[in-house]
């Protein structure tokens, strides 16, 4: 018996190949729950067959489903068999179909499967086709109530471990039956349900993904992965953060107003029309401090806090209550912080940008008013800001006291009406002498001579005005400072 050569064996698998390509060139399977279709080649058989993918997602088994048809008219028998590569061939027929135009197997397993179709006359023709059962898996590493184990966390640093198992696909070559192995690649990305969470390494780390800023607030983190062959697998794992994120902001207290304002600043206004006017943060100054932390369990409100030791501080554990802190001494700038501290011992501090600035005190007084009910400048008052204490004295050019006040509290008062010693007696249009002393909350005193001697100096001398020099009384060689001087009363 003769046995052929390689030569001849090259031929004869070349001629076996040509006659299944041309077989199946008018034939077709077809799959109607395949998830994916590609297509698989082989290192000797020059020819490709279908791959028909079934997601297997959350590991729910589907099964593999394949459909046989042979364009044209008639009724054919159809026969299928699956490949063994035990005997390098197909097993004997496990299903068939006679007298059909379609035939369909279902629960298939993952394998090669050829179908036989015949009319008993002319037509004999074969088709092969694959099925894998698609096994890839992503996960994330987390307890049974899918929260992020306990020990992969710290006030510092958070752990993320997701772990990807891709499939591959083992299938054989029809003709030499060699088996061929085909790896399927995949990418993933972590991402979250919370919008401000920047994640590290989201599409090149799975484990150890360490996060050093941990969020603030709970999280879900979710790893998405998907192969080459389109599956995709999504899991998920809760971070309840044991993070604290310190914040608050500061409204003043306007002393005309009564109302707490977050613009306030150091400018002083003078009255308008109607004689309102707007504070500013001048001594004492109290700020309303409005909690913003998050997830905050305690909080520590540090006031005031020297390099000499002195500190000013105060608890509180609720964050929808505000609390409240006078300044006292001014020209000088605050810096208060708060210190928040987490139910897991979390901590995180807060300052503000910009630091509590209580203007110094400053004293300025004008020469004229006329208190004739037009609604403007009706009272004579001065820009006074950080003032502890004031006293003011007018007398007429006869050196009679027409109006005095001891001020306590200068924003309780409106001002001099022009009236004789706060009665009804409207004092006469003229020239009036003023003598104002006062105290600021950052110890400077404003402080001229007395009445008597500045009468005496200033005796039929209206060229006296009002001024701006420094406070503190006289020094050699200056004029007369201007915390006294005349005053012009129209009508």
């Amino acid at each position: 018996m003769l046995h052929p050569g390689p030569v001849e064996k090259k031929i004869i698998l070349g001629l076996i190949f040509f006659l299944f390509a041309v077989s199946i060139a008018w034939t077709q399977i077809t799959s109607s729950t395949a998830d994916h279709v590609d297509t698989i080649s082989y290192p000797v058989s020059q020819g490709e067959d279908p791959l028909f993918v079934f997601y297997q997602i959350n590991q729910v088994p589907k099964p593999g489903s394949l459909s046989a048809t042979l364009p044209g008219s008639g009724n054919y028998n159809f026969e299928w068999s699956k490949y063994n590569p035990a005997i390098n061939g197909f097993d004997p027929p496990f299903s068939s179909d006679a007298g059909t135009t379609t035939s369909t197997v279902s629960d298939l397993e993952e394998g090669g499967y050829q179908v036989r179709i015949r009319d008993g006359g002319s037509t004999d023709t074969s088709m092969l086709a694959w099925v894998m059962l698609d096994n890839f898996r992503a996960e994330v590493d987390k307890t049974a109530d899918d929260k992020v184990p306990s020990h992969k966390y710290t006030c510092v640093f958070l752990v993320m471990s997701g772990f990807v198992t891709p499939d591959t696909f083992v299938y054989h070559d029809p003709v030499s039956h060699d088996t061929i192995t085909r790896p399927i690649d995949f990418k993933f990305k972590w991402t979250s349900d919370n919008d401000d969470l920047r994640i590290p390494n989201d599409t090149t780390i799975l484990d150890p993904n360490i996060t050093y800023l941990p969020p603030i607030k709970d999280t879900w983190y979710i790893l998405t992965a998907t192969d080459d062959l389109g599956m995709v697998e999504v899991d998920s794992v809760l971070y309840e953060s044991i993070q604290t994120k310190a914040k608050f902001r500061v409204e003043y207290y306007d002393k005309y107003t009564e109302e707490y304002d977050a613009t306030l600043d150091g400018t002083w206004s003078p009255p308008d029309g109607d004689g309102n006017m707007r504070g500013s943060t001048d001594a004492q100054l109290t700020v309303n401090f409005k909690n913003e932390s998050e997830n905050g369990a305690k909080f520590e409100w540090i006031y005031l806090d020297t390099l000499g030791g002195i500190k000013q501080s105060e608890i509180t554990y609720d964050t929808a209550a505000f609390t409240e802190y006078t300044y006292e001494t001014a020209d000088k700038y605050y810096y208060p912080y708060m210190v928040s501290t987490s139910e897991a011992g979390c901590i995180d501090t807060f300052r503000l940008e910009q630091a509590i600035f209580v203007v110094k005190s400053t004293l300025e007084i004008p020469n004229v008013f006329s208190p004739n009910g037009d609604e403007w400048n009706n009272f004579w008052v001065f820009k006074h800001q950080s003032l502890k204490s004031c006293r003011v004295t007018i007398v007429d050019r006869s050196g009679k006291v027409v109006y005095k006040r001891k001020i306590d509290d200068i924003y309780s008062w409106d001002g001099w009406d022009g009236n004789m010693h706060d009665s009804n007696r409207k004092a006469p249009v003229g020239q009036y002498y003023y003598v104002v002393e006062a105290l600021g909350y950052d110890g400077v005193e404003y402080k001229d001579p007395t009445i008597i001697e500045n009468w005496k100096l200033n005796k039929g001398n209206n060229n006296q005005t009002s001024g701006t020099t420094s406070p503190g009384g006289q020094d050699p060689g200056e004029a007369i400072t201007t915390y006294t001087g005349w005053l012009y009363l129209y009508r």
